[in-house]
C-alpha cells in the first residue's frame, strides 16, 4: 500500500526518553506538529523546549489514551521503562517495561485505529534471535522463544492490528515495527559505563571475540523514526550497517579513547551471562537493508568505529597518550620549565654554574642579563606548551609543541655541533642533552593520537521531500 503524504500531526509516547527526546526534536525539525506524552512539570517543560505540545496521559488507561490520540495522523510508541544498571539482572525489574509493551502498546494501537491514524510506529529490539554466528538475519526470522520475548510479540501484534484493521476499513493505515540495535547515546548509563571502564583499560561487553551484536547511534535511531512515517507496513531492523564482533568493538572503543587495547571479561562472566541473559552473549547479525530500501534512510554512523568516535566527541573524552609521546612531552616540559625557572630566578648563577656547576653557558661569552631573561622566558613558554599538551592530550596541541620545540632545538643543536667550545665529557654531554630534546620534539610531532572528527547530526527523516515508492509488505 502507498504511504500517505497527508501526515501533519504526530502523537509520541515515550517522548522524554533517550530516543524520544531526539525523535521529537527531529520530527519538529521535519515540519510535523508533535504532541508528546510528558508526565510532570519538568518533563512537560522539556517537551515544550523541543517544540512539541506536552500532554499528560496514563497509557494504561485505554479511554484516556484514545482521547489524547484523537485528531492525530500518526502515533509513535517509544515508551519503555528500562531498569537501572544495578537492577537489570533481576527479572522483576523488567515487569513495568513488559507491561508497557503489552498493555500500553495495545491501548495506543487501539487509539490509533479509533483516530483513523495513517501509521502506527512501534519500538522493538533487534537482538532477540538466538545464536546465529556470522549469518545475516532478516526480519522474517522468528524471535527467540522465551518469556522475555512475550512482551515483544505483544507489541508486534499491536502494530499488526493497525494494518489488519485497515484491510477492513480500507483506511490505508499501516503498522510499522522498528527493531533497534543497542542504543549508543552520550546520555546513556550503559554507554557511560562502557567508556569509563574503557578509560580504565577494561571492555565490559560480555561474549566471545567472535560474538556479533547490532548497535545504533541514537541520532540515527531518531532519524529512522521520522523515516518510518513513510514506511510500508511491516517489521524493520534499525541497526548499523555492519554489526561488529566483540573484538572489533573493543578495538574501536580503544581507538576512540586513545588506548592500544582493552582487557576483555573472563570466560566465567560470559558463561554466567549465557545462563542469565543469553541474548547479550549470542552472536546476532541483523541486516538493515530492508528499511534502507523502503525509506531511503541510512545511518550517519554506519559502524562501531564511527559510532564510538562520535560518542567520544560528545562525551569530550580525553585521549590517553601513547607512552612514547607522554615521555617525549614530559622531557620537553621538564627541560623548558626547569631551565627557564632557574635562568629567570638566578640569571647570574645560571650563567656561571649551569648545569650542576659545570659552566656550559659561561664558556661561550660574557654575561648579559637581558639575554638571559629572554632565554628564561622562552624556555618557560616552551615548557608550558609541552605541559599543556600533556594535560590536554590533543593531537593538534601535541604536534604544535613538537614543531615549536624543533624550531628552537635544531638550531641550538647545530650551533653547539659546529662551535665546540666544550670538550671532553662536557662536550659529549652537552650534545647528547640537546639531541634528546630534538628527538623528543620529533616524537611529539609524529604523535598518532586518535582525535575523532566532529560529525554532522544524523540525517533528518524524509518528511517534506518526495516520497519513496512503496515496497512490498512482508
Amino acid at each position: 500500500m502507498n504511504p500517505s503524504s497527508d501526515i501533519t500531526r504526530v502523537f509520541v509516547a515515550g517522548a522524554t526518553g533517550v530516543l524520544g527526546r531526539r525523535a521529537v526534536a527531529q520530527l519538529v525539525a521535519a515540519g510535523y506538529e508533535v504532541t508528546a506524552v510528558a508526565r510532570g512539570t519538568e518533563k512537560a517543560e522539556l517537551v515544550g523546549a523541543l517544540g512539541a505540545t506536552p500532554v499528560a496521559v496514563d497509557l494504561f488507561d485505554a479511554e484516556a489514551t484514545r482521547d489524547a490520540v484523537a485528531g492525530h495522523h500518526a502515533v509513535v510508541n517509544l515508551a519503555t521503562k528500562i531498569p537501572p544498571l544495578r537492577k537489570m539482572a533481576f527479572a522483576s525489574a523488567w515487569a513495568e517495561n513488559d507491561r508497557i509493551r503489552t498493555e500500553a502498546s495495545r491501548n495506543l494501537a487501539g487509539a490509533a485505529i479509533a483516530a483513523g491514524a495513517q501509521v502506527f510506529v512501534q519500538e522493538s529490539i533487534a537482538f532477540v534471535y538466538g545464536e546465529n554466528g556470522d549469518e545475516w538475519i532478516d526480519e522474517s526470522q522468528p524471535l527467540w522463544d522465551s518469556p522475555f520475548t512475550d512482551a515483544l510479540r505483544a507489541a508486534d501484534t499491536a502494530a499488526a492490528s493497525v494494518t489488519a484493521a485497515a484491510s477492513v476499513t480500507e483506511s490505508g493505515a499501516r503498522g510499522v515495527v522498528l527493531r533497534f540495535g543497542f542504543f549508543m547515546a552520550a546520555d546513556s548509563d550503559q554507554v557511560a559505563l562502557m567508556f569509563n571502564a574503557g578509560r580504565a583499560g577494561l571492555f565490559v561487553q560480555p561474549g566471545s571475540d567472535g560474538t556479533r551484536s547490532p548497535i545504533i547511534h541514537v541520532d540515527d535511531a531518531a532519524a529512522a523514526v521520522v523515516a518510518a512515517l513513510d514506511a510500508p507496513a511491516g517489521v524493520y531492523h534499525v541497526v548499523d550497517d555492519e554489526p561488529a564482533t566483540r573484538s572489533e568493538q573493543s578495538a574501536a572503543l580503544a581507538r576512540a579513547i586513545g588506548r592500544r587495547r582493552l582487557i576483555h571479561p573472563p570466560a566465567l562472566v560470559t558463561g554466567l551471562m549465557r545462563s542469565r541473559a543469553p541474548q547479550l552473549v549470542w552472536s546476532q547479525r541483523p541486516s538493515n537493508r530492508r528499511f534502507k530500501e523502503a525509506t531511503g534512510w541510512a545511518p550517519a554512523h554506519p559502524d562501531a568505529a564511527s559510532t564510538f568516535d562520535a560518542l567520544a566527541c560528545e562525551l569530550r573524552v580525553l585521549k590517553r597518550l601513547p607512552a612514547r609521546v607522554w615521555a617525549a612531552l614530559a622531557v620537553l616540559a621538564f627541560t623548558g620549565l626547569s631551565v627557564g625557572a632557574q635562568a629567570l630566578a638566578d640569571p647570574r648563577g645560571f650563567f656561571t654554574d649551569f648545569p650542576f656547576g659545570r659552566g656550559w653557558v659561561a664558556s661561550d661569552g660574557v654575561f648579559n642579563l637581558h639575554l638571559l631573561r629572554d632565554f628564561a622566558a622562552l624556555n618557560l613558554a616552551l615548557g608550558g606548551l609541552a605541559a599543556a599538551s600533556l594535560v590536554g592530550r590533543s593531537r593538534v596541541l601535541t604536534r604544535a609543541s613538537g614543531v615549536v620545540w624543533l624550531i628552537y632545538a635544531v638550531p641550538h643543536l647545530a650551533y653547539h655541533s659546529l662551535n665546540r667550545e666544550l670538550t671532553g665529557f662536557d662536550g659529549v654531554a652537552n650534545l647528547a642533552a640537546l639531541a634528546v630534546v630534538v628527538l623528543a620534539a620529533l616524537i611529539a610531532l609524529a604523535a598518532v593520537i586518535p582525535s575523532p572528527p566532529l560529525r554532522p547530526a544524523a540525517v533528518r527523516g524524509p518528511a517534506r521531500r518526495p516520497r519513496p515508492a512503496a515496497a512490498a509488505s512482508p
